[in-house]
């Protein structure tokens, strides 16, 4: 006789699905990446000739080495790039950490709010990731910033072990625990505030440690992932909309989830799950258009109105 709660029940049966979907698209998503890199067009970490969309002399990181690096970086391919003891090393500790913070929010919120947290986390992300890869990829050279210089591409990962889509498994990850340390900071912080005022002090710490995170890996000497010419404003190297990114998902994402109890309370656990993982999937084209025509749209040509006709860097030189 099955004596388990309803909850219960319905929690072994999702935890099985979603972890199992999840585990078929990472192995899939792997085996593309790896094995037939050309259907997904994933650049070469050891021969950057081939690079298209952009090529290498149309990324950000080629303007900031020296023509030593550069010519060591044609010859020997990307700094680490196929470093596999590397690799297995970051897996790992990325791993770890977002372990401490699962068993965490499993120990404070249970079982299905912590998965819907892990796994929600890490599609929204990675999804939201490999769309602006693969826009970049498919599209790059195709149009022009409001400063009438070629978007060239966006950007991509150049190392990982396992791949969600075109994105690394371990960044999946590692945005499950900063948003998670994030969300669960501004809770402890800000007790008393509103949903919307946690959820904005959530995205702006997030925001924070992108801030000096970014521009240190993406340096010549790390390069994890490299980034396209075209966009008009950029923060030490890097385009704003990637800081506006971090901000608005962990705002939304924080809001969405927080709202679960509310939902299963209205609908029930079953219903408030399959609700929120379709609202995840909407808002990141949501936030994806956002960006979009608020960034290159709006604010582009307020600049290009103002006499702005070439890309800007903060600081100049850099």
């Amino acid at each position: 006789m099955n004596n388990l709660s309803p909850s219960v029940t319905y929690d072994k049966r999702f935890g099985y699905i979603a972890y199992g979907l999840l585990l078929l698209v990472i192995i899939f998503s792997t085996y593309l990446h790896y094995f037939q890199p050309e259907i997904l067009r994933v650049p070469s970490n050891t021969d950057v000739s081939t690079w298209h969309n952009p090529t290498f002399e149309q990324t950000l990181i080629y303007d900031r080495m020296s023509e030593a690096e550069r010519q060591k970086i044609r010859t020997e391919g990307v700094t680490d790039g196929n470093n596999l003891s590397l690799v297995l090393f970051n897996d790992v500790v990325m791993l770890l950490l977002g372990l401490i913070c699962y068993f965490h929010a499993r120990r404070h919120f249970g079982f299905w709010l912590a998965s819907c947290f892990l796994i929600g986390s890490f599609v929204f992300t990675g999804l939201q990731e490999s769309l602006w890869i693969l826009g970049g990829r498919y599209l790059g050279g195709s149009f022009t910033n409001p400063m009438g210089e070629v978007i060239y591409g966006s950007y991509w990962f150049t190392r990982g072990g396992l791949w969600f889509i075109e994105t690394p498994v371990v960044a999946c990850i590692g945005w499950f625990f900063i948003a998670y340390t994030c969300v669960l900071t501004a809770g402890k912080i800000f007790p008393k505030m509103s949903l919307l005022g946690r959820a904005t002090a959530g995205g702006l710490i997030a925001m924070g440690i992108d801030l000096w995170m970014d521009p240190a890996v993406t340096s010549p000497e790390i390069m994890n992932w490299v980034w396209g010419k075209g966009d008009f404003l950029l923060f030490f190297g890097i385009p704003i909309y990637n800081f506006m990114g971090w901000f608005f998902l962990i705002f939304c994402f924080a809001i969405l989830w927080e709202k679960l109890p509310q939902m299963e309370k209205r609908w029930g656990r079953a219903k408030a799950t399959n609700r929120f993982f379709l609202i995840c999937f909407g808002a990141d084209f949501c936030v994806m258009a956002f960006i979009l025509v608020s960034w290159f749209v709006i604010v582009g040509n307020l600049l290009s109105l103002m006499g702005v006709n070439h890309g800007l860097l903060i600081p100049q030189g850099w």
